[in-house]
């Protein structure tokens, strides 16, 4: 059963529902509890998340695997690099701009509320690709070095309307 207390990051690992729109695909939880699993995910990430890697692929310089916990249930993997970096993703598509906005919101929400005052929400910032807006993202840092860092982006960007979750190095922060 659920604790009331993590009741409020069902936003971030549900979907959502708006009068009149609907997502194409309904999101659901992949876990018990997503404020448990996204804190121990955090916690695992010095392993290069190696206790959440399912089956990979692999490419040049990255392999992608599939989480074995997934927050967002079907939309989460873990990319490794050749250089060892690693990050835990999730992401989703809305089927429009006005969706795609409010699951960004309650995401950051949700994020905020399960990571507690350790986490601080770093001020909203617009992403560029290719010279043009592509949307906007929100990170969240801690005072340790060892903890990775996570954003929450809502790409807007021809015609694409995701929302990303992003947990791994600082130094990617701005690709997802």
């Amino acid at each position: 059963m659920i604790n009331q207390k993590f009741l409020a990051c069902m936003p971030l690992f549900l979907g959502i529902s708006l009068p009149g729109c609907a997502l194409q695909e309904k999101l659901s939880f992949g876990v018990e509890d997503p404020c448990a699993s996204l804190q121990n995910i955090v916690a695992d990430y010095d392993s290069g998340f190696a206790s959440y890697r399912g089956k990979g692929s692999s490419f040049n310089a990255v392999t992608v695997f599939r989480a074995k916990e997934q927050i967002i249930s079907g939309h989460c993997e873990i990319w490794a690099w050749a250089n060892n970096d690693s990050a835990y993703n999730c992401s989703t598509k809305a089927p429009n701009e006005e969706v795609a906005k409010v699951i960004y919101e309650k995401s950051i929400a949700s994020i905020g509320q399960c990571m507690g005052n350790a986490w601080t929400q770093e001020p909203e910032t617009r992403r560029i690709r290719d010279g043009k807006a592509a949307g906007v993202a929100t990170r969240f840092a801690t005072q340790d070095a060892n903890k990775p860092g996570i954003a929450v982006h809502r790409v807007d960007y021809r015609n694409d309307n995701s929302v990303y979750v992003y947990i791994g190095p600082t130094s990617r922060l701005d690709y997802f």
